[in-house]
């Protein structure tokens, strides 16, 4: 019963920290230790906001500290950091809210373009899935992903804004410093379906860190031909040989340690080499971003493959979720490899300033990251990595399940095999 009440009341203390009075004193000490360190650690500060502006920026808040809560100049800081790159061409430079204490509302949203439905949730709010959201309290949906729009971090073009302003929205600190919502520990949230019958109902927040345990009910699209091996060591890494029995398919979610990116690439040399795969798919949707060193590593032992097609059999699965490291690995996949790209631009763009570092406010312990290197992965920046055959995702292939993209790349292969029979 103590641990119980101590744990309630931890709770109650951050909700209570987070919406009192900023104090005036810590707040100057932090934002003079951002700018400075800003300027000194990060490779190019003023390359899109000029240094007069930002100091403007930076004096404007800490004017306005004695009027803020503590999470409302957490907010505005967020929204000068993002102006560092103005969304476009800097998103590792950014206030990202980790290691800080924040509740979120156990939603996970996608943005279909002019709406946003919900994925995922937890199960007491299951019947909530696919459900397009239209309000919160009494602010219409299209005025909170304007607000949150400005502070979303790692924003470097309408892609990765889509996927990241979905993520932030759920924030209940973010809403409460907007005035979107009163009581930081719940809201009201109006849904619509298909034929946009609409629903009230309150929701309640739980701390950010128990998000991925709590949203178990799951709308997602998989592909029945394409599964996970049981004898696959890694949940994010990992190969199959398809039913053609002449394509592999490789699931690139996330960066393993250098070790085990080794051992992997080994493996599918083998794999390739012993099964005479013709055709290779890289899937790197969902893929956040790593050690684009590991992805060139993969593409070392790719390459000595003698029977894959190099001159039309490989590709590459891209999203908005494909980010940083990942976005790299696609643009080289395609020099290297001479992947053709499928799916969605990419969330990164390719000639950007990136390698994050980090560094922690004295006082309040947010976390500033930076960014160290500008690469130039194409002579042409572009927003995102455009495909060479784009594919919008689309509500009705979510809600029935539908791969569209490995579906095509499916039918294009067996296109080109019934091609060369003839």
């Amino acid at each position: 019963m103590r641990l119980l009440t101590t744990i309630i009341l931890s709770f109650g203390f951050v909700f209570i920290s987070y919406s009192q009075k900023a104090n005036v004193k810590e707040w100057i000490e932090d934002i003079d230790f951002y700018q400075k360190t800003l300027q000194e650690k990060h490779i190019d500060i003023y390359h899109t906001i000029s240094k007069k502006d930002f100091d403007i920026e930076i004096q404007k808040i800490k004017d306005q500290i004695s009027d803020l809560t503590h999470f409302q100049v957490i907010v505005e800081l967020m929204k000068l950091t993002r102006r560092i790159g103005n969304g476009q061409s800097d998103g590792h430079t950014a206030m990202p809210l980790w290691d800080t204490k924040r509740h979120k509302y156990p939603l996970e949203l996608f943005d279909f373009g002019n709406e946003l439905r919900v994925l995922k949730t937890s199960k007491k709010y299951q019947h909530l899935l696919g459900k397009k959201l239209i309000r919160i309290n009494k602010t219409d949906i299209e005025e909170v992903v304007k607000k949150t729009s400005a502070i979303a971090p790692f924003v470097e073009n309408k892609q990765s804004l889509m996927q990241r302003t979905c993520s932030y929205i759920m924030v209940s600190e973010i809403l409460h410093a907007f005035n979107v919502t009163k009581d930081l520990k719940k809201a009201s949230f109006v849904f619509a379906d298909d034929i946009d019958k609409l629903e009230t109902i309150d929701i309640e927040v739980i701390p950010s860190e128990k998000m991925t345990e709590a949203l178990t009910e799951v709308i997602s699209f998989k592909n029945p031909k394409v599964n996970r091996p049981t004898s696959a060591k890694m949940e994010n890494l990992w190969f199959t040989l398809l039913e053609d029995k002449k394509t592999v398919y490789i699931k690139f979610r996330r960066y393993p340690p250098y070790d085990e990116m080794q051992a992997f690439s080994e493996n599918i040399l083998d794999f390739i080499n012993s099964s005479s795969a013709e055709n290779l798919i890289i899937d790197v949707r969902e893929n956040y971003g790593g050690n684009t060193f590991l992805g060139l590593k993969l593409a070392e032992y790719l390459i000595i493959a003698e029977s894959i097609n190099w001159t039309s059999g490989v590709y590459t699965l891209t999203d908005r979720f494909t980010y940083s490291a990942a976005m790299a690995n696609a643009v080289q996949f395609r020099q290297i490899l001479n992947a053709k790209i499928v799916g969605e631009p990419t969330g990164g763009n390719p000639y950007s300033y990136q390698d994050l570092g980090q560094f922690k406010l004295p006082n309040s312990n947010l976390i500033v990251t930076y960014s160290k290197h500008l690469f130039r992965f194409q002579e042409k920046n572009t927003a995102g990595v455009q495909p060479d055959v784009l594919f919008t995702p689309k509500w009705n292939n979510y809600k029935n399940g539908v791969d569209e993209v490995m579906d095509w790349v499916l039918k294009n292969i067996n296109k080109r095999n019934t091609t060369n029979k003839k």
